[in-house]
């Protein structure tokens, strides 16, 4: 049986309302996360309060990795795309520099699509990524890090993204309006694809 090829248009389309559903049960799975109770037993009474401080913690920070391991996916099937479309040679893994660097330079160098971000959207992006990098190598920790000063600036442009004794925390609203950034990132950068291959949806 042959393979019904799918267009470029409808391939970005579907996959921008794919990554919209992934965030959507990302934030579900967070929400739900939350909502656990934990039983209170007389004879860890004192552990009550560490499970409130270590739990969403934990959870919140686990969040936003996966919701970098989501873009950083979305950023291959992205430029797969636009490479199949445009019969590329050059993958985007080609290139040099971060995910972030290499999925824009790949878009609007190679791919020829116009600005798929502004400068305060890509250095919001920047900042997640540079928080998750703290978050997996310096457990969450800003002494040593040495992109300590983008996540301070980071932090001063989300609310609910604290610096606290030198770890980076994160309240639930955070998490939300990170899992946002990310989306809206992916959508300009689809809508930029879908002006030049349009869908037929």
């Amino acid at each position: 049986m042959n393979e019904i090829e799918i267009s470029p248009g409808l391939n970005f389309f579907g996959n921008l309302v794919s990554f919209d559903c992934h965030i959507q049960d990302l934030k579900l799975v967070l929400q739900k996360t939350e909502e656990i109770k934990f039983p209170e037993r007389e004879d860890v009474k004192e552990m009550q309060g560490l499970i409130s401080d270590i739990f969403p913690d934990i959870t919140r920070k686990a969040f936003i990795v996966a919701l970098l391991v989501v873009l950083e996916d979305q950023f291959k099937t992205f430029c797969g795309i636009l490479r199949n479309a445009k019969g590329l040679e050059l993958k985007w893994n080609d290139l040099k520099g971060s995910a972030l660097e290499r999925f824009i330079a790949y878009s609007e160098k190679v791919g020829n699509l116009e600005k798929i971000c502004d400068d305060s959207m890509r250095e919001l992006v920047k900042g997640l990524f540079e928080v998750r990098n703290c978050i997996v190598h310096n457990n969450s920790s800003l002494e040593g890090f040495n992109k300590a000063e983008i996540i301070k600036s980071f932090s001063k442009q989300i609310q609910g993204v604290e610096l606290r004794y030198g770890y980076v925390s994160f309240g639930l609203d955070a998490c939300y309006a990170c899992g946002d950034i990310v989306f809206r990132f992916m959508e300009y950068a689809y809508c930029r694809a879908l002006k030049v291959f349009p869908s037929e949806h």
